[in-house]
């Protein structure tokens, strides 16, 4: 295939091969995984090439990384996605499993051990990640997984704070309730 007018003709394999050892950038916008790391697509492109990255667009790259069997998606929307589904399912199993048990009272606790269950499996990530800052650093792709977590994990808070408003019920499993408040409380 051409790229800017240049032969492209390396197989998923061999990109795979000469990416070996190479250590992420920073992800802007747009990934690609190879080898279980996330890079930048251009990154990736310049690296097995030895092209200038100004001499081809992001788009380019993702249409060749694509084109040979690798999935490009947008950093932000790739990350949240994946946790956010997750995040989802666990809460949706655990809440229709305890709600056909036990009623509406059921749901209401199937709901909040979900919750807890989930959002517990979050706050381990970002420990984890945290322990890795204290000795050996972060990558840049950890680091922008940690960020995108970090975010996630409020953005999940605040809609089952929004999607509990005003029914008189805390959501929160009891094991979160002692350390957050909610908007407008003051600790006693």
């Amino acid at each position: 295939m051409k790229v800017g007018g240049r032969d492209f003709d390396l197989t998923q394999q061999e990109v795979e091969a000469r990416m070996m050892g190479e250590n992420p950038e920073l992800i802007q916008k747009h990934m690609v995984e190879v080898n279980g790391q996330m890079f930048p697509p251009k990154q990736v492109l310049a690296h097995v090439t030895g092209w200038d990255r100004t001499t081809f667009t992001t788009m380019e790259a993702q249409r060749v990384l694509t084109r040979i069997g690798f999935l490009c998606t947008e950093a932000r929307a790739g990350l949240t996605r994946r946790a956010g589904q997750f995040l989802m399912d666990t809460v949706r199993d655990a809440v229709q499993e305890r709600e056909s048990a036990r009623g509406d009272e059921g749901f209401e606790d199937g709901f909040s051990a979900a919750a807890g269950i989930a959002l517990r499996q979050v706050q381990k990530r970002l420990d984890d990640l945290r322990e890795q800052m204290k000795g050996k650093g972060l990558s840049q792709a950890q680091q922008a997984f940690y960020a995108h977590l970090d975010e996630l994990k409020s953005e999940i808070e605040a809609g089952y704070d929004r999607c509990w408003a005003g029914s008189g019920l805390d959501w929160r499993p009891s094991v979160a309730k002692a350390g957050i408040r909610r908007p407008g409380e003051t600790r006693s």
